[in-house]
């Protein structure tokens, strides 16, 4: 064995790879002491390498002289397969040919590799799909990559955003200002509202700019994470908005008074002045047409105590039935004015609603810094607004009493009021006929009047063309009902509440809507359908019946429909005066 072949012997002896000296065969000839373990007693390079290796091997061997080029090669221990690098080198001993072949062992770099690719895959996995917008930019502050949700929230494209230098081209000073934290090392934060490059929305934008470094410790840009929170921060407003108005009505709440109270009790806002306003009519609504007929009225009130004024004005709706409006350097004369207009416009409303708009009010003025607002405006407003609902509510009530009435009468084409005005001309003579006493009178009057009022709350008779179609109101049997809660809501018509509820009903138990039958039906009430049916037969204009006929079909009708003993008591005071007038 040549010298050299020895020194290459002794230096392989401290080798970790794999070493393998073969002649052109691929005979083993020599070997390091880790191949000599792989080799077990081997002669052939071909036992420890797949045979696909070993023909590449081959033809690399039979080439013309180096350098060959670095290669994979898997070498064969038992069952399992090392990955290594092997480097294929040329020599020579006493003039034949030897090949060296060197494998690295390298499972620890395959191994950190894989771990790296895996690693990198859930990177850009996390990248691609993240819910949030990412980017990157370099040191020098040029955009490098980012997200398909970045583009979104930036509204652009990934050409036009790819190598952009933000610094020179970022157009919010805020958002610029947070990128430059970052290019500087601290973070920057940033939340405004942004209009991205499609200009078509403004957005609300929450994004944070942190600085990437290695390992090392070297810069290497910046990592932007971007959040479009429009929908929280409209979600956020919304209670915002809530939780300081009214959601009936959009106006102020009773919390936020306290809040304006305070911004506002400084003597740079003397005289401040408060009226409060308690609404008319809102019982009424709510029982007998009702809550969707009083949140009407309610909006009704608050249009117009917003239309009264300046915009901006603070309106609260302070409870159920109270508004309350908060003027800073208003006296006395203003105060007086703005009542005055709300009250007209009041009058004057012609919007929708069955009942028409009315409130009441009171102010009170704070003209002077040291004197307590309680004192000053609020129990004065309260004290006058309360006097007023006491002087003028019966009149509010009268008027949306009639305002009721004109509707009705409207919708009968004035057949209604020439009706009634009859039954009440023909009142007395069925008063006197059955006796009747002083309340009983006074109710009759009232049940003519209002017998009917209870149509006003029906849609669809109220849309009919006038005149109105009887045979429709008749088929409407809930309107009892209505007008026995309209009554019931109007002290001034509390005694007649359930005659309107009976006036339906019959004799003999037919009739509605409670079924009431015989004498249980109130006389009152049997009183009037006699005027009425009586006022119906004798005042029809296309063809009227005398007295004797309208008495002789009330005759027939006697007790089915009317009370007989009624019925007979008519008929002979109305024979009675026939006497007492012939005798004249």
């Amino acid at each position: 064995m040549g010298g050299e072949v020895l020194d290459a012997l002794n230096l392989m002896l401290g080798f970790e790879d794999y070493v393998f000296v073969m002649d052109s065969s691929g005979k083993v000839v020599m070997s390091s002491p880790k191949a000599w373990g792989l080799l077990k007693g081997k002669q052939h390079i071909r036992d420890v390498i797949p045979a696909g290796y070993w023909a590449r091997l081959r033809t690399l061997m039979g080439s013309p002289k180096g350098p060959y080029p670095p290669m994979d090669i898997p070498l064969i221990s038992g069952p399992v397969e090392i990955p290594t690098e092997g480097l294929l080198g040329r020599t020579s001993d006493g003039g034949r040919d030897l090949f060296v072949l060197t494998c690295r062992d390298i499972s620890r770099v395959r191994a950190a590799e894989k771990t790296l690719e895996e690693s990198e895959e859930r990177y850009h996995t996390i990248f691609d799909h993240s819910p949030l917008g990412i980017v990157h930019i370099n040191h020098d502050g040029i955009i490098t990559d980012m997200n398909e949700h970045f583009l979104q929230i930036m509204g652009t494209t990934r050409e036009r955003l790819m190598g952009l230098n933000v610094i020179d081209h970022m157009q919010d000073p805020w958002m610029k200002k947070a990128i430059m934290q970052a290019l500087s090392g601290t973070t920057g934060t940033y939340e405004g509202r942004y209009t991205p490059f499609s200009g078509n929305r403004t957005s609300w934008i929450k994004a944070q700019f942190r600085p990437m470094t290695s390992r090392k410790g070297t810069f290497l840009g910046v990592v932007g994470v971007a959040e479009d929170i429009s929908e929280r921060r409209e979600a956020e407003e919304q209670i915002r908005f809530l939780n300081m108005h009214d959601p009936l009505t959009g106006l102020l709440n009773r919390r936020c008074f306290d809040e304006e109270l305070k911004r506002l009790d400084t003597p740079e806002h003397l005289p401040l002045c408060l009226i409060m306003g308690d609404v008319n009519g809102l019982k009424l609504a709510n029982d007998a047409f009702g809550h969707p007929e009083g949140d009407l009225l309610l909006n009704t009130i608050a249009k117009i105590l917003r239309e009264s004024g300046r915009p901006g004005n603070l309106i609260f709706r302070w409870g159920g039935d109270e508004f309350i409006l908060l003027l800073p350097r208003t006296g006395v004369e203003r105060a007086v004015d703005r009542v005055n207009r709300i009250h007209h416009m009041c009058q004057s409303w012609k919007g929708q609603g069955l009942v028409r708009p009315s409130i009441s009010l009171g102010f009170g003025v704070k003209e002077h810094p040291d004197e307590d607002w309680r004192d000053a405006m609020l129990k004065t407003a309260e004290d006058q607004m309360y006097k007023m609902k006491m002087r003028e509510g019966r009149r509010a009530r009268l008027r949306i009493l009639a305002h009721l009435e004109d509707r009705l009468h409207l919708a009968f084409g004035g057949d209604m009021g020439r009706h009634v005005d009859r039954l009440l001309k023909l009142c007395p003579l069925v008063e006197e006929a059955l006796c009747l006493g002083e309340e009983d009178r006074k109710n009759l009057k009232l049940l003519c009047s209002y017998h009917d009022i209870g149509i006003i709350s029906s849609k669809e008779l109220m849309d009919m063309p006038s005149p109105m179609d009887h045979d429709a109101i008749a088929l409407d049997q809930d309107h009892p009902i209505t007008g026995y809660r309209i009554a019931k809501s109007i002290p001034e018509l509390l005694t007649a509440a359930d005659l309107i509820l009976a006036h339906h009903e019959r004799w003999d138990g037919t009739g509605y809507p409670q079924h009431l039958k015989g004498t249980d039906i109130p006389l009152v009430v049997r009183a009037f359908q006699l005027l009425d049916r009586f006022e119906g037969l004798t005042g029809d204009p296309s063809c009227p019946l005398d007295t004797g006929e309208a008495l002789s079909m009330l005759s027939m009708e006697a007790g089915r429909e009317y009370d007989p003993n009624l019925v007979n008591a008519l008929k002979e005071h109305l024979l009675k005066l026939d006497q007492e007038r012939l005798q004249v």
